[in-house]
């Protein structure tokens, strides 16, 4: 399934691009397979306390999160907005997996209906990011996870990295940045605390592509970790919120 339109910040369906083979060739070789060994890493670490959990991923077509955690050994529902956005999951047969389609900003499930409920590559894009932490902070029971872009860091640098986005990718989508005060705020206000944070990458995704070496990359990364700058720049950053007593 290809996308024929790229969804602006704050389609609807904002998960559709995502789910696309067009955006699944990004993470294609070496260098795309160690971008997203960050984020799995990132997300397995975050529920190494929560084994066998029931979760619900927003806009999970794209399958990046739903294969590892089905591995894993948790239970899996993907909300997407149409069956056109179940993409790269449409076609995976596991006993633990789900798919349901609806508006990815009024779930369609009970309060505290879900352990855990993730949403992977949709607070940059689906314009109101604060109507969707309130969704999944009311179904979730225990934890909510996300990523979000960061202002700072490489991220000053926006228009400069759309560009180098598209000359490198052929077509890619804008998105919004969101400063970690603020999304701190919303999660305490909806009565959850900050339980972890990751920062992926120091240096920008595409300046990983443009190298095409994921040793290099990976040695940079983790000399930036090593002092300490991913907990300060590190984008996209992954974000584990626990409910609060």
């Amino acid at each position: 399934m290809t996308a024929s339109v790229i969804p602006d910040i704050g389609s609807p369906d904002a998960d559709l691009d995502p789910s696309g083979d067009r955006y699944a060739q990004r993470f294609a070789g070496p260098v795309g397979e160690y971008l997203l060994s960050r984020q799995t890493e990132a997300l397995l670490d975050l529920l190494k306390d929560m084994p066998n959990a029931t979760v619900l991923d927003i806009g999970g077509g794209h399958g990046q999160s739903a294969r590892p955690l089905l591995a894993a050994g948790h239970k899996v529902t993907v909300m997407s907005s149409s069956r056109a956005a179940w993409g790269q999951i449409a076609d995976l047969d596991h006993p633990e997996l789900e798919r349901t389609v609806g508006p990815l900003l009024e779930l369609p499930f009970a309060d505290k209906s879900f352990d855990v409920v993730l949403a992977f590559r949709m607070m940059a894009h689906v314009g109101n990011w604060q109507q969707l932490l309130d969704e999944m902070t009311r179904v979730s029971r225990r934890a909510v996870i996300i990523d979000f872009p960061l202002p700072g860091g490489a991220n000053l640098a926006k228009p400069v990295l759309l560009w180098a986005k598209k000359r490198a990718e052929g077509n890619t989508r804008d998105y919004a940045t969101m400063a970690r005060r603020d999304v701190h705020k919303h999660l305490n206000g909806r009565g959850f605390g900050i339980k972890g944070e990751v920062g992926q990458f120091v240096m920008p995704m595409v300046v990983h592509r443009t190298m095409k070496s994921p040793f290099v990359s990976r040695t940079t990364e983790a000399a930036f970790r090593a002092i300490g700058l991913d907990r300060v720049t590190g984008t996209p950053v992954v974000l584990r919120a626990d409910r609060m007593p």
